[in-house]
């Protein structure tokens, strides 16, 4: 059996597209031995990245006719006219003609649609639109009713569903009435250009952003959800009460709308001196940004898990996060109402303490080794489902 995985976003999308490269690492590693394994990209620029982890890949372009399947295969009308006529994309025969037996989606896509014949793994990051529908990016011109008839009409095919956690599995299957058998969760994890090999050193990149040791670290896009306003809201709070030290948070991520937003708050509140706007930052040089802060702090209103929290873990740094999340780091941060800059304000506080900064960080640590321990365990699950499916293409031709 031969498993081709796509990915389809550059790597502008930020966590998503090194969690996706963790999902192409990680398939490459269950497929060893056992299965042939293959990479399309959309964007020929992944090639680059690709190669720099030791992942060949081919690049690949949607055709019109692939747009066009995949927008109308939702259409009762064209499902019966295509069951007629039988037409088969560009992207489709490319696979085909790769000898591929499953397609892995390894970001959420709706190309999964376009397929007229080779099954196919799905891949959803979160259902926040149905949790928090009131934020631009899931609200604005139809974005809702966009991400819903996604996950409506494209999840229920899939041979397996890959979903972050348990609670996103119980999500997906009472909101759009997917078999609960055919959801897995599997663990996110870091981003693999933390390895040390792969990134410059601490002292370099801070020389380069002229930054000094001690800041906080939110790395996000900035989307309304994101909640970069609250950490402002905590810093003018923490100015008020007179505190000595003036803390300094730096930014990294690229603008998805809302930046000009966030930096017209900073210049009229005369805070432009405690905050750095870093922009896209490139991968190299993301762990050094990590080492070089005093903590993470991540109020985001999205989840229920996200990656910069294992980013934390593994570079032994105190947790600020929110508190709706706490299912993903247990006790291994400060959980804080993402609502609330006062008590963002009295976590940023509590983690200037040395000694409460160790617990967090001793707390990191384990947690770290507890969903290791649930990815393995998702991981020979998967495996045991290849194989299922795999006895099950011995029922017909492939070609």
């Amino acid at each position: 059996m031969k498993i081709i995985a796509v990915i389809e976003n550059s790597i502008t999308i930020g966590g998503g597209f090194n969690q996706a490269l963790n999902s192409i690492i990680q398939m490459q590693r269950i497929c060893e031995g056992k299965f042939e394994f293959e990479v399309f990209t959309a964007d020929a620029d992944n090639e680059g990245y690709l190669n720099y982890l030791n992942i060949s890949s081919v690049s690949f372009t949607f055709s019109w006719v692939d747009k066009a399947l995949a927008k109308l295969s939702i259409n009762p009308w064209w499902q019966s006219l295509q069951n007629r006529i039988k037409i088969v994309g560009a992207f489709e025969k490319k696979l085909l003609s790769h000898n591929c037996d499953l397609v892995y989606f390894v970001t959420p896509s709706g190309y999964s649609a376009s397929l007229q014949r080779l099954n196919f793994i799905a891949t959803v990051w979160d259902t926040c639109h149905r949790d928090m529908p009131e934020f631009p990016e899931v609200r604005d011109f139809n974005q809702f009713f966009l991400r819903d008839r996604s996950n409506q009409n494209y999840l229920s095919p899939a041979v397996i569903v890959l979903v972050d956690s348990a609670s996103s599995a119980d999500s997906i299957s009472f909101r759009y009435g997917v078999d609960r058998a055919r959801l897995l969760p599997m663990p996110f994890s870091f981003s693999p250009f933390l390895d040390l090999e792969l990134s410059k050193s601490k002292d370099e990149v801070l020389a380069k952003h002229n930054l000094c040791e001690g800041y906080l670290f939110y790395p996000a896009q900035f989307w309304a959800h994101k909640n970069h306003i609250r950490i402002l809201e905590a810093i003018l709070l923490l100015n008020k009460g007179g505190m000595q030290h003036q803390h300094t948070v730096v930014f990294s991520g690229g603008d998805k709308g809302n930046k000009e937003y966030i930096e017209n708050f900073v210049e009229q509140n005369n805070i432009g001196n405690q905050v750095r706007f870093l922009g896209f930052v490139p991968e190299d040089e993301i762990r050094g940004l990590y080492e070089g802060c005093q903590a993470v702090i991540m109020p985001t209103y999205f989840g229920p898990t996200n990656v910069p929290p294992f980013e934390a873990w593994i570079l032994g740094k105190p947790l600020i996060y929110s508190m709706q999340f706490s299912g993903q780091v247990k006790n291994s941060a400060v959980l804080v109402d993402p609502d609330d800059a006062l008590q963002l304000s009295s976590a940023i506080t509590n983690c200037m303490d040395e000694k409460f900064c160790e617990k967090l960080v001793k707390a990191g640590k384990l947690r770290l080794v507890e969903l290791s321990d649930e990815r393995k365990e998702a991981e020979s699950e998967l495996l045991s489902r290849l194989f299922k499916f795999e006895k099950r293409l011995r029922c017909w031709s492939q070609r």
